[in-house]
């Protein structure tokens, strides 16, 4: 089965790259593909370290951050698409059941949507660190931040094991990630780089995606999947971002929303 499902996706990706930003002879969900699979198989990382960081945002997550949809896996996709594509084939190197794998998903948002009432309550409980952190994000150039165990990122600088570093992306890829990767010796993260992810920490957010109405919050995610906060100045709930289809909201209090989004 794992042959034909990875037979199967290299057919499909055999026609890739239609539009004008990419070039037609350039696979690169193929060199992806090949590049996260080797992790699962070569590298043997353990289910929970690959779910750990191919969360939106972490260093795995493949969706085009740019584009709304691309063409790719024959056809036009969008970001999701492409992502729930890899984790249904990766799953079966952890020899997940095709339902266990699709089980995944749901699982997740079932578990934003129990925690609700908890979630928005320790906004609630913290919510000057909330109004501090969303200040501080404010004065930000920057327009994504990552902070887990053993690894912190500020758009596309990584720091990981005291080390920085950054993907060598191919100018016509629309991908976040690639195989390659350079070491960013003399990069260091600024004072308010640090305040930042010092504040995420504190308020358990793992990711915080800064918009031009608004910026995210991340508790948790999954694959394409997150539940978190919303805070916007207005006071208006975004709901037309292509890496945030929101399913269902809540207000809570001063510009800021609980959210869940698949």
């Amino acid at each position: 089965m794992q042959k034909i499902v990875i037979l199967l996706f290299f057919v499909l990706s055999a026609s890739v790259f239609g539009q004008d930003y990419l070039n037609k002879t350039e696979k690169y969900d193929v060199e992806l593909f090949n590049y996260l699979d080797s992790l699962t198989v070569e590298k043997k990382v353990p289910l929970e370290e690959y779910l750990k960081y191919s969360k939106p945002f972490s260093k795995w997550d493949i969706r085009p951050l740019l584009h709304e949809k691309i063409y790719a896996l024959d056809s036009v996709r969008t970001s999701s698409e492409i992502s729930n594509f890899f984790w249904g084939g990766f799953s079966q190197r952890y020899e997940l059941t095709e339902k266990e794998a699709a089980d995944k998903p749901n699982q997740f948002l079932k578990q934003g949507m129990i925690n609700e009432d908890r979630h928005i309550q320790f906004l609630k409980d913290h919510f000057s660190e909330f109004k501090t952190l969303a200040a501080l994000v404010g004065k930000s150039r920057n327009l994504i931040y990552v902070n887990q165990s053993s690894l912190q990122r500020v758009d596309g600088i990584f720091k990981e094991n005291n080390g920085y570093w950054s993907y060598v992306i191919p100018q016509k890829s629309p991908f976040p990630i690639s195989a390659k990767i350079k070491a960013e010796g003399n990069y260091r993260f600024s004072s308010l780089q640090q305040q930042i992810l010092e504040q995420m920490k504190k308020v358990n957010i793992y990711s915080i995606v800064k918009t031009d109405l608004g910026m995210f919050f991340l508790l948790d995610g999954f694959s394409d999947n997150s539940y978190g906060y919303y805070f916007s100045p207005s006071g208006m709930l975004e709901n037309n971002n292509h890496l945030f289809e929101i399913m269902s909201s809540r207000n809570i209090s001063d510009g800021f929303y609980y959210y869940i989004a698949n």
